[in-house]
């Protein structure tokens, strides 16, 4: 059995609906995935030489959200990282504390982007985190009962006006009380959802949320969550088409309607392409270089900006950027960074996009980190 860090505080019950599970829900939630046919089916399509048997045998020996993530969960990112990526470099975490820190990501991947560093932590010995789910991806009781034993906390993004500030304040609420309080860490996005045109950009909303829970003083409500800014870099963008034609759609229909089970395609398809080199580096934010006015409109704007600067800073690119700069600006500008055997290898690659219009954003999102970094 995995040890995790026991809860000594209590949580304030007006938050459990965002909490993750709780010790009763997990003893709950394993006796209901045993019977649960979409689970069994989906466990075997990443293992498919398990009986259901083995399923069931396997989820009687998980007592915790740890247990559960180390049976089901770790192989399937181990097979990813060994089958799909050439290489895969993490560094920075042995530069603070982490034991209770907020990591802010940018956010590339539905799944692969937090499971990485969750993999990462179990390997060094580490606790994993808690990790941010959006509701939307809870499509059914099964997504939901996996997505809690992963150890997520819910991000509502539907409901009323009034029921979104409510639930914005929780949030803001559950992850002060995680880091302060329960001394826990969490993995949130820098934005609402994935990058989907290679924009890393820190919603001001998102740090707004952060300080509604805090007090007048934004320097040490800003301070005392811990944040650490995480940066991941692939060489090859995971749903990099499905991206680009999503942006196409809206652009030209103004509004884009995924199918039922989109998300939960992008998951398994973010898992299994080739994503060529991988990096993940991770840096303290430090209070101290943004200006504080105590305005609280320009301040979220500046700690954002401050967030960006470490993403960018810490994004590596790759010969992928620098051929889709060359391509889209028809010159040979990063020549000197690629062969014209690796430009033929990625224009062969750039031959799934469907239409000239998704060619062109897909370029773009290759093309934007570089522009960020030279900025």
């Amino acid at each position: 059995m995995i040890k995790e860090k026991l809860l000594l505080v209590k949580l304030d019950p007006s938050l459990n609906h965002i909490a993750p599970y709780t010790e009763h829900q997990v003893r709950e939630t394993l006796v209901w995935l045993e019977t649960s046919k979409d689970f069994i089916r989906g466990v075997q399509f990443f293992y498919p030489d398990w009986k259901e048997e083995d399923i069931i045998s396997k989820l009687r020996a998980c007592k915790t959200c740890a247990d559960f993530q180390v049976q089901f969960i770790e192989m399937i990112i181990k097979n990813s990282v060994k089958n799909t990526m050439d290489s895969l470099e993490i560094s920075g975490l042995d530069t603070f504390d982490s034991s209770n820190n907020l990591y802010i990501s940018n956010h590339r991947d539905i799944f692969l982007d937090s499971a990485l560093f969750q993999n990462h932590l179990y390997d060094i010995g580490q606790p994993f985190t808690e990790i941010s789910l959006g509701d939307n991806l809870m499509v059914n009781k099964t997504m939901k009962g996996v997505a809690k034993m992963n150890n997520m906390f819910t991000v509502f993004r539907s409901g009323s006006k009034s029921e979104l500030l409510k639930n914005t304040y929780d949030l803001s609420r559950y992850l002060r009380f995680s880091i302060i309080e329960k001394k826990v860490s969490s993995w949130i996005a820098q934005n609402n959802g994935r990058t989907k045109d290679g924009n890393d950009l820190t919603a001001p909303g998102l740090i707004k949320m952060l300080l509604l829970s805090g007090d007048d003083d934004i320097k040490g409500s800003l301070e005392e969550l811990n944040i650490v800014v995480s940066t991941i870099s692939y060489e090859y963008e995971p749903c990099a088409f499905e991206k680009a034609y999503e942006l196409s759609m809206i652009d030209k229909e103004g509004i884009y309607k995924k199918k039922h089970f989109e998300n939960l395609n992008s998951i398994i398809n973010g898992i299994n392409e080739y994503k060529g080199k991988v990096k993940l580096v991770f840096e303290k934010l430090d209070v101290n270089n943004i200006y504080f006015t105590n305005n609280r409109n320009k301040d979220v704007l500046e700690i954002a900006k401050e967030i960006n600067n470490i993403v960018y800073r810490n994004y590596q690119l790759w010969k992928t950027n620098y051929m889709a700069h060359d391509l889209l600006y028809t010159d040979n500008k990063y020549k000197s960074f690629y062969s014209w055997d690796e430009m033929d290898k990625f224009k062969t690659y750039l031959t799934r996009a469907s239409n000239k219009d998704v060619y062109y954003r897909l370029l773009k999102i290759y093309v934007n980190p570089l522009l960020n970094k030279d900025n």
